[in-house]
């Protein structure tokens, strides 16, 4: 039976968006990484720039090298293979080149 005022007792949940391709007042660093974490190529993403659309062109651009993503890029990063070679493309705020620490701590290590 419905609720009175057209309130359902279990609303509709909303879809949760991942924020990886949110706009960013900071740069990103689309990274292709080898199996070993050793940065293959990294490209330096202006604040601006449209996070999903530099991923999507990353994912054609190693199409047209051979390379076949193994899923979706919807979190900011995926798996590549060709042949054997495996590797991982991912979108990242931190500098894959930076030799400051890194720490998961939710607290500013600065």
């Amino acid at each position: 039976m419905d609720a009175p005022n057209g309130f359902r007792a279990n609303p509709p949940m909303g879809r949760y968006t991942f924020p990886v391709f949110n706009k960013a007042p900071t740069p990103r660093y689309l990274v292709l990484w080898n199996l070993y974490w050793q940065v293959i190529d990294c490209q330096c993403l202006e604040p601006a720039t449209d996070l999903a659309v530099a991923m999507a062109a990353a994912i054609e651009r190693l199409e047209a090298e051979g390379w076949q993503a193994e899923g979706s890029a919807e979190y900011g990063f995926v798996f590549i293979c060709r042949g054997t070679e495996r590797r991982l493309l991912s979108l990242t705020e931190r500098d894959p080149f930076s030799t400051r620490s890194q720490s998961f701590s939710p607290f500013d290590q600065r």
